[in-house]
């Protein structure tokens, strides 16, 4: 109590804080029982086979039962807690990033021989469906306990690490499955399309 009778605000900053730290150990673990690598600054992949039912992509990749899938775990707490101070800029440079994760996992897909044989890599996540120009399938999660349970989960990660991205990013939350065909990846991410950029940008000092 302070001496005008008044009892002392709890830090706000300390729930935050807690439950960052638990979140980060749930990741941790996550990571280790799946035996995921990091792939970048936001990625980390694994491998497992598929055990549903056939399907396929828009660019014509087929699924088959037993194919080997790239298992996407984005880290999410990087994910949210990209430095910004608007939510423009958050999304400017987790673009920027992300792409640079999606660079490394085309490039080692294109060299790893444990990587030459995924047919396509997937991950969930709630950010916004986009990425069809580059390849990417994303469709919303059914209606379930597990999607409810997954929009508790990122809603915490948004609280806890995103101080420009509450409010209503808060209530946009859908989960996503993205998935993106190995094709696509490479066309999209992969070196020769990062040296066709290279070439049809301007040189240093140069106006258009």
């Amino acid at each position: 109590m302070t001496g005008d009778g008044a009892w002392p605000l709890a830090n706000p900053a300390r729930p935050r804080q807690a439950l960052r730290r638990t979140l980060e150990r749930i990741d941790e673990r996550y990571r280790e029982h799946f035996g995921l690598a990091p792939v970048g600054p936001l990625l980390y992949v694994g491998l497992e086979r598929h055990d549903g039912a056939p399907f396929a992509l828009g660019d014509g990749t087929r699924l088959e039962p037993g194919a080997w899938i790239g298992r996407l775990h984005f880290n999410n707490a990087r994910a949210a807690a990209v430095d910004a101070e608007s939510r423009l800029q958050a999304g400017v440079r987790f673009a920027r990033l992300l792409r640079d994760s999606f660079g490394e996992l085309a490039e080692r897909a294109r060299a790893e021989a444990s990587l030459q044989q995924v047919v396509l890599f997937e991950g969930i996540t709630w950010l916004r469906a986009h990425g069809g120009q580059v390849g990417f399938d994303a469709q919303p999660l059914p209606h379930g306990v597990r999607r409810w349970l997954l929009g508790v989960h990122f809603r915490l990660l948004i609280w806890a690490f995103a101080p420009v991205a509450r409010g209503s990013a808060m209530l946009e939350v859908v989960p996503h499955r993205f998935r993106i065909s190995r094709r696509a990846l490479l066309e999209s991410f992969g070196a020769t399309r990062r040296a066709r950029a290279a070439n049809r940008a301007p040189p240093a000092g140069a106006t258009r």
